[in-house]
């Protein structure tokens, strides 16, 4: 391989790896809901961020749709009382390490201290203990996987991403959201701090309701 090249996994060939994962983690690894689901579960990464989140927050309640937020230690640090209205309305919180940093560059000792000063903070702000995590940036190493999952977490990646961290404009991700359509089990990776993403969600999501799609938060 030369160096710097870049491989690109078929979309049928990274769902067989993370199945793989799933099945050699013994359920400490998940990338969609259980067979039979008609949902799809809306997760939302790096916030909470006090302009955004409450308007996605407010998309959620106005279609009675629960969610998954994934929060990053610092940020809920500043936002406490964000991230208790979070839970409070009736939404899951997991973490997304405390400096947003990826997992695969970090020591064991790291590691933990970034999972666990995250989930502190959560705890501090929302009354709740989670041991839901997701990796920034979905960057993952098999080791780095073993030491999540030995430290009692679950890690949870997902199955279908609309690329919103691009900040491209609504009208480019509402065209993506309906084009690559969503479909049951389907967990879906957003962002909380992104004003694209609530104006493309206000048209996706009554039309992912009219196809019979229901939501769930994990």
């Amino acid at each position: 391989m030369r160096p710097r090249e870049v491989v690109v996994l078929r979309p049928w060939l990274r769902n067989a790896a993370k199945q793989a994962l799933h099945a050699y983690l013994r359920g400490r690894f998940l990338w969609r809901l259980p067979r039979g689901s008609r949902a799809l579960a809306l997760t939302f990464d790096d916030g909470p961020d006090p302009e955004h989140t409450p308007a996605v927050l407010r998309l959620l309640a106005a279609h009675e749709v629960k969610a998954t937020f994934f929060v990053v230690g610092r940020n809920v640090a500043r936002f406490p009382d964000l991230v208790h209205r979070i839970a409070t309305e009736g939404h899951a919180l997991g973490g997304h390490t405390f400096d947003h940093r990826e997992i695969v560059a970090l020591t064991p000792e790291e590691l933990e201290g970034e999972l666990e000063t995250c989930r502190r903070a959560i705890q501090d702000a929302a009354k709740i203990d989670t041991r839901w995590f997701r990796p920034p940036r979905g960057r993952m190493s098999l080791a780095s996987l073993r030491r999540v999952a030995a430290m009692g977490y679950l890690t949870v990646h997902w199955t279908r991403t609309y690329s919103d961290y691009q900040r491209d404009g609504t009208d480019a991700l509402t065209r993506r959201m309906l084009a690559q359509a969503a479909e049951p089990r389907d967990i879906v990776l957003l962002h909380d701090n992104n004003p694209h993403t609530v104006e493309a969600l206000a048209t996706a999501i009554p039309h992912w309701k009219s196809r019979g799609l229901g939501f769930q938060p994990l």
